[in-house]
């Protein structure tokens, strides 16, 4: 039996109504369906029970409905409004609190056009990525091809944002898991050995938590139906395993759509790009780790701030960047090219000596102090500091060889992430200047090193970077006297001396950094939010996360870090959606010095990732000449005093030729219509042509009034039932004391007059999916019309591809006509008792009989199914194609067979002649002549092969849904 919404069965002795069917468990539960019944009758009238079909058995207890059982029009348009929410395509109804643009439906309309959703939303920062997300997590669940959805973001405010974004504008509430007393607290509600993440539906937890043993054994033991990993290029691949990379592994494995958040998916290596490919889809990259074509182009939705215009005016979305370098020459400064020659002196012949690994070892440890010294003078003198202090300590081989493992793994983590966390960078600052103190060898260093932090001291009162810092805010501050400015810097040191040299400006000055405490950083941002003449000066552990430009469009870069994607997520803290006025980006950078080369590394870099992704933003706003891109970075004097030339061009990376960029508008002019029109009527789906009219453009109803209709009118809003509550709490406009909800229509009302928090529902919200299934009466009812007709209405499912209600307009003479908008019939009411008898008993049941819904049903079907049946068979082909190269590089080409006169035939399972993939890497793989690393690669790839789900064309069903009886 097909189990669909809106039938009756009957069930453990009783009457039930399927309210939900889960068919996206039926892989996580054996093949059992999970449907959610409502009790109809008896003592336990309105129970819902949840149960496993087909383990438990289910009986239909009526086919259609009853002409007899005849209710008000009223209820039957509520009726068929509940059934229209349910369909796929969905009507044209809100997804939430939020006004969607166009441009943000692109990765839903390609992620619903996949057959698992696996994407890469790449979108630079400040384009709404997390709504992006939001939308399709809400869609497939609405869809029911979504029940169980995992959220990992990095610790710290992404966790609450997140938290908050899902539960104020999708009333999605999910469960934080992120510490050990939260999963304490989940574990107490459950059996003994019993999985929270299991009986989690909705979790929201952190990378830095998930990652771990304990916890990731729990995770894999469940399925999840999407998980979103947010900031994924946290869980690029590297030399060097990493948990992050094995968790977001464990994750892909386990769950069936997959959604990565990067505004910065490249750094400049193309091996940590494709290894975020391999997960979304292990056919993008062959056996060595390198992407195979462009097809993971498919996977990818990238998009600058520059493409995005409005639909009707053309007018760019978003403010342009404005970037300015600023120079900043040394030449006046004695007392600071004093230092920098000496220190230039000091490290120079250790930076050229860089030969063996261990002395390479030492020079990057001088490479950071070089770093320091051009962020300030005071972050290269408390360095200087600290190498001074531990150059007398003695240390033993095994010591030495212990503190370069670890600065080795802190060095592939800053080049990775661009930033650790605030007892790492301690841990490595002490590491290099212990590295640095053992590489310093001869009588007099000791004095070196103390005459040098003295040439320090007196450089820090000069030093050109402070200067130039305190020179351009009180320029902002010329034109903007109020103005709110963001300054970045890598450093705490440096931190504490910009604080310091900004002492006799205007206004205040705030700081944020890895060591404060959540509840600091949160009141220093909504400061920042509230307040005008602020200086907020952050370190880069809070370059994720922190939302800052609804005051602010002024950002400082007092250093540059390795990593180019890091001063992108410091740039999107002001440059996002939402900013009203044009962002300015300063960045500050010593001319002619060790950092100018350090700016060039980082443009090649980008032009490194533009290859890739092809759009890249305006980071730089800088490009250099092709050779200039392969100068040495220790190139002779690393503090010469006559400036390099640096080409000031504009580097967005808006190729408007490319074909890319002429996809990317294809895809967005196709999202400005609406979705359910495009979704069906324009044959984005099916790529053809569909016979609906235009008529099913408009709903016909309004939500919000839905619900109301459904729930009891009380003195301050809305009585919820109590079966309902538990999925309310911690909702705006739900009052749990009470137990009412407030509801309003203006998407901009958040509270009323009283200052109460009102609720706006949208498709996903559980008060509309609990609004939907409790209509289960007012199939039948009666209607003024220009002559007699029966409505006989009907609803075509082809499993979570499509589920749409049509109605079938029967005459007396035995015409038929098919029609989508049921619902304008509805508009005259007419008493119903006896109207069935009398007008349609005669005829009715045998023009019900005749009427061919299987065709016009098959019509609706037939462009998503054909384009779903395409769908599969590209993803299957893509499948054979990448089994077929990973047997040919594990086990060679297939030999040709050989017959000799005398010599016995092959043996028909001999792995060197057969010419199916599969069955060669299986008989591959358990040859004991093979060697044990080979055969272990064969055992993945079938593993991974025959783990990988089936996906099958489902059959289109038809389940009578309503009668409609129209009279003169």
């Amino acid at each position: 039996m097909e189990v669909s919404v809106g039938i009756k069965v009957a069930a453990r002795g009783l009457a039930w109504d399927v309210t939900e069917v889960d068919p996206a468990a039926a892989d996580a539960a054996g093949g059992q369906q999970r449907v959610r019944l409502c009790c109809l009758d008896g003592d336990l009238a309105g129970l819902e029970w949840d149960i496993l079909y087909p383990l438990e058995p289910l009986a239909p207890l009526r086919a259609g409905p009853d002409p007899l059982d005849a209710a008000s029009l009223a209820d039957w348009r509520r009726y068929h409004i509940a059934r229209m929410l349910e369909q796929i395509p969905g009507a044209p109804t809100p997804a939430g609190r939020l006004a969607i643009e166009s441009w943000q439906k692109v990765p839903l309309l390609r992620a619903l056009d996949m057959v698992r959703p696996r994407l890469l939303l790449a979108d630079g920062v400040g384009l709404g990525k997390t709504i992006q997300a939001g939308l399709i997590a809400a869609e497939l669940i609405v869809r029911r091809r979504a029940h169980r959805v995992l959220v990992v973001t990095p610790p710290g405010p992404l966790l609450r944002q997140w938290e908050q974004e899902m539960r104020l504008r999708f009333g999605l509430r999910f469960t934080a898991m992120a510490d050990a007393g939260a999963l304490r607290a989940q574990r107490r509600g459950l059996e003994p050995g019993g999985n929270p993440f299991g009986a989690t539906a909705l979790c929201l937890t952190s990378l830095d938590f998930a990652k771990q043993d304990h916890v990731l054994r729990e995770l894999e033991r469940v399925a999840w139906d999407l998980v979103i990993i947010d900031e994924a290029h946290h869980c690029i691949a590297d030399a060097m395993p990493s948990q992050r990379r094995t968790l977001a592994e464990v994750l892909a494995a386990k769950s069936d759509g997959l959604l990565l958040l990067t505004a910065t998916p490249h750094d400049g290596h193309d091996a940590h790009f494709a290894s975020l490919m391999a997960l979304l889809d292990p056919s993008l990259v062959d056996g060595s780790g390198r992407l195979i074509g462009t097809a993971y182009r498919r996977h990818v939705v990238r998009r600058l701030k520059a493409h995005i215009h409005d639909a009707r005016t053309g007018a760019p979305v978003f403010r342009e960047r404005v970037v300015l370098p600023v120079k900043v020459d040394v030449s006046n400064a004695e007392p600071v090219r004093a230092f920098h020659r000496a220190l230039s002196a000091l490290v120079a012949p250790r930076l050229r000596r860089s030969g063996s690994k261990a002395e390479l070892a030492d020079a990057l440890a001088f490479v950071s102090l070089l770093k320091r010294s051009m962020s300030t003078v005071a972050a290269c003198v408390a360095t200087l500091r600290v190498v001074a202090e531990r150059y007398a300590e003695a240390e033993t081989p095994a010591g030495r060889r212990e503190r370069r493992r670890a600065l080795l793994a802190y060095r592939r983590r800053v080049v990775r992430f661009g930033v650790l966390d605030p007892a790492s960078e301690d841990d490595i600052a002490v590491l290099e200047a212990e590295e640095m103190a053992a590489s310093l060898a001869g009588a007099n260093t000791l004095t070196d090193l103390r005459s040098l932090i003295r040439l320090g001291e007196l450089a820090a009162g000069a030093d050109p970077k402070l200067a130039a810092l305190v020179l351009e805010i009180r320029l902002i501050r010329l034109e903007q006297p109020h103005a709110n400015i963001l300054v970045y810097t890598e450093y705490a040191d440096s931190q504490r001396a910009a604080v310091a040299a900004l002492a006799g400006i205007d206004g205040s000055v705030l700081t944020i950094g890895g060591a404060d405490t959540e509840a600091d950083r949160t009141r220093a941002a909504e400061r920042c939010a509230e307040e005008d003449g602020i200086v907020l000066i952050s370190t880069d552990s809070l370059a994720e996360g922190l939302n800052l430009h609804a005051r602010c469009c002024h950002l400082i870069h007092l250093d540059l870090p390795y990593n180019p994607n890091r001063l992108e997520q410091r740039n999107g803290r002001i440059d996002r959606y939402g900013q009203q006025r044009d962002p300015q980006i300063r960045y500050l950078y010593l001319a002619g010095t060790f950092e100018e080369r350090l700016l060039l590394r980082l443009i090649a870099k980008y032009e490194k990732a533009r290859a890739c992704l092809a759009f890249m933003p305006n980071t730089l706003a800088m490009n250099a000449d092709p050779g200039s891109l392969r100068e040495p970075l220790f190139d002779g004097d690393l503090f010469s005093g006559a400036p390099r030339l640096i080409h000031s061009l504009d580097l967005a990376g808006e190729d408007t030729e490319s074909e890319s960029y002429r996809d990317l508008l294809r895809e967005i002019d196709r999202a400005f219509q609406s979705f359910d029109k495009m979704a069906v009527r324009h044959g984005w789906l099916s790529g053809g042509e569909s016979a609906e009219p235009a008529e099913n453009c408009a709903p016909g109803f309004e939500l919000t009034a839905f619900i109301a209709s459904v729930l009891t009118p009380a003195a301050d809003g809305y009585r919820v039932p109590d079966a309902w509550q538990d999925d309310l709490l911690g909702l705006p406009g739900y009052e749990a004391a009470a137990g009412i909800v407030r509801l309003t229509e203006n998407l901009d009302q958040v509270r009323d007059d009283n200052g109460r928090t009102l609720l706006y529902a949208g498709r996903s919200h559980p008060l509309t999916r609990r609004a939907i299934a409790a209509v289960r009466t007012g199939a039948v009812s009666a209607a003024r019309s220009e002559r007699l007709a029966l409505l006989a209405t009907f609803v075509v499912e082809a499993g979570a591809i499509l589920r749409r209600l049509f109605g079938m307009l029967l005459f007396p003479d035995g015409r038929a006509e098919h029609t989508l908008d049921v619902l304008r019939f509805a508009q005259c009411a007419v008493p119903p008792e006896g109207l069935w008898q009398r007008c349609f008993a005669d005829w009715a049941p045998s023009a019900l009989a005749r009427a061919d819904t299987t065709a016009v049903a098959e019509q609706m079907a037939a462009p998503l199914l054909a384009a779903y049946r395409q769908r599969l068979d590209q993803h299957a082909a893509t499948a054979r194609a990448w089994l077929a190269q990973w047997a040919d590089a594990l086990c060679g080409p297939v030999e040709p067979v050989t017959y000799d006169l005398f010599a016995p035939a092959p043996a028909g399972d001999d792995w060197r002649f057969c010419r199916v993939p599969e069955d060669r890497l299986a008989a591959f793989a358990t040859d004991p002549a093979v060697a044990a690393d080979k055969r272990h690669d064969a055992a993945a790839v079938l593993a991974q092969v025959r783990a990988a789900p089936a996906p099958h064309m489902p059959p289109v069903t038809v389940r009578p849904c309503g009668l409609l009886m129209l009279v003169p």
